[in-house]
């Protein structure tokens, strides 16, 4: 008995072989392509097109396609939406030895998918599985010509996989794409009709190599619906080695560099993603050319352990409570970011606290007016990328705790003031003219403050109070932050000496020119200087 099991089974088999190597010839080829192109086209509502198709039996019934388009939206171009070097799709065996053609696995190489967004902020993606295209006929019979009645399975891809595969976007009218995807590898598995399609994989995006990997991501599509109304949720890792170019895209200059790490919680609609999570930075390097600095005119300035936590809902990124450490102190904010056009940035209560100035004024910004000391700042303000400092705008208030006067300008401008006219003269080396501090002499400081409002890059205070020991300097008016020009009246009172100034110029060329003076107590007045010139 056993033995002609044996044998049969070895018949069946042989029969099986056999039915598999005729398949090529007992399929119509020309029926499957209709079938194929017209079920294609109706699930995505766009006509689909390939250059070739052919059929082969071993390892397993295949169906493989060559040259595979999909139509774009025409609202949104000619097209083409998406372009497929190859695509391989397995045959079911059960329903082929019941005479019907029934596709499984797709494997689609090289996929590269256009996405546009036009003026209104709607993507192409949200048309798609509109039902525009006919609907199909029924799979074909094995060996009839002509297509047999329809079965509701007949296209159930129980796997899609993805190979080198890449998105680019751009918005509608761009001569290129603004960013990429590519090397995607993802996997896309359904275990029956009707439940949510299973998504795992990896990208890069461009530029900046960002790898991004996704797990546990979902993709449930309803009967009759678009696919831009499929609801997604998944998890996404983010990192990158190097942030650069990635961030050279919003802000060109300063440079940001280092390297990244997150998590997002992505969900939403396929036209309308939300994501929300975390990125952070163990240590972000912002680095520029500046032309006020001697050499190396490149400087950069190190901000630690940045944590952004991030929410994006179209159109607009948002992050609570951004956190840094710079120059032994800490920064934080709450930021939003309206992606535009104009891409415009808020930042929300700003609090600086115990950031050492000289390594940022002195070292990386090199500031001819520069003071050190711990600074303190709470405030809020709007800028346009890419250039923040000609746009910005907003309001706070600051104090710089003790610290000193070094940068040049203003030493200069205050050795001016300190040697006026035979007044100041005869302060000096017992009332030799022309004596003044020496050049270059720090001034030493107990505090300054000042509210401050900033309208195009040019802040203005009312409200400015310089204070050393025994010397008060107030002031009121405007400097530049992109020129660098000042432009404030400046009264100082020691005792009963007071000296009214108005203080004006950019770079290089700050002058003060004194516009009241009185001395009543000038042996006061040499003490307080000896002391702040210290």
């Amino acid at each position: 008995m056993l033995k002609w099991t044996l044998v049969g089974l070895a018949v069946l088999v042989a029969l099986l072989l056999g039915a598999l190597l005729a398949l090529p010839l007992l399929l119509d080829t020309p029926a499957v392509q209709a079938y194929a192109s017209q079920a294609a086209s109706h699930a995505l509502g766009r006509p689909v097109k390939f250059n070739a198709l052919s059929i082969s039996a071993l390892p397993l019934p295949t169906v493989k396609l060559r040259g595979l388009q999909v139509a774009e939206d025409p609202s949104f171009g000619p097209g083409p939406f998406v372009t497929v070097t190859e695509g391989r799709m397995r045959i079911r065996i059960r329903p082929l030895l019941q005479g019907r053609v029934e596709l499984a696995d797709l494997t689609l190489k090289e996929p590269r998918i256009h996405v546009v967004e036009d003026a209104a902020g709607r993507l192409n993606v949200s048309t798609l599985g509109g039902g525009a295209a006919p609907a199909p006929v029924g799979p074909p019979r094995v060996g009839t010509g002509r297509p047999g009645v329809a079965a509701a399975g007949g296209m159930l891809l129980s796997r899609v996989r993805i190979v080198n595969g890449a998105i680019d976007y751009q918005k509608a009218g761009a001569k290129s794409a603004e960013f990429t995807l590519d090397a995607i590898d993802v996997t896309v598995t359904q275990a029956a009709a009707g439940e949510a399609l299973r998504v795992s994989g990896s990208a890069q995006g461009q530029p900046g190599n960002v790898k991004l990997t996704i797990a546990e991501g979902t993709v449930s599509v309803a009967p009759g619906r678009a696919f831009g109304d499929a609801q997604l949720k998944g998890t996404v890792d983010v990192e990158a080695r190097d942030i650069a170019p990635a961030a050279a895209l919003f802000v060109p200059t300063p440079s940001l560099s280092g390297p990244l790490k997150g998590r997002l919680q992505v969900s939403g609609t396929a036209a309308r993603l939300t994501a929300s999570g975390a990125v952070g930075f163990d240590r972000l390097t912002l680095s520029a050319e500046q032309p006020r600095c001697p050499e190396p005119k490149r400087r950069s300035l190190a901000l630690e352990d940045v944590r952004v936590p991030l929410r994006y809902a179209p159109p607009q990124l948002e992050s609570q409570a951004v956190q840094s450490k710079v120059a032994k102190g800490t920064v934080t904010f709450r930021l939003t970011v309206a992606l535009g056009p104009p891409r415009v940035a808020t930042l929300r209560d700003i609090a600086v606290k115990g950031v050492q100035l000289e390594p940022v004024l002195v070292n990386y910004l090199c500031q001819r007016n520069a003071v050190t000391g711990p600074l303190d700042l709470t405030g809020e303000a709007t800028l346009r990328l890419p250039e923040p400092l000609p746009t910005l705008n907003g309001s706070g208030r600051l104090q710089i705790g003790a610290g000193r006067v070094i940068g040049p300008d203003l030493l200069n401008a205050l050795g001016q003031a300190l040697a006026l006219t035979d007044l100041v003269s005869g302060v000096f080396d017992g009332g030799r003219r022309g004596s003044r501090p020496a050049a270059g002499s720090p001034l030493n400081f107990d505090s300054i403050t000042a509210s401050y409002t900033i309208t195009n890059g040019v802040a203005r205070t009312e409200d400015l109070v310089y204070q050393a020991r025994d010397l008060r300097l107030t002031g009121v008016g405007t400097y530049g932050l992109v020129d660098g020009r000042t432009a404030m009246d400046v009264l100082v009172t020691q005792g009963g000496n007071r000296v009214k100034a108005r203080l004006a110029g950019g770079p290089g060329a700050l002058t003060i020119v004194p516009t009241d003076v009185r001395i009543k107590e000038p042996k006061d007045l040499r003490k307080t200087l000896d002391r702040l010139l210290r």
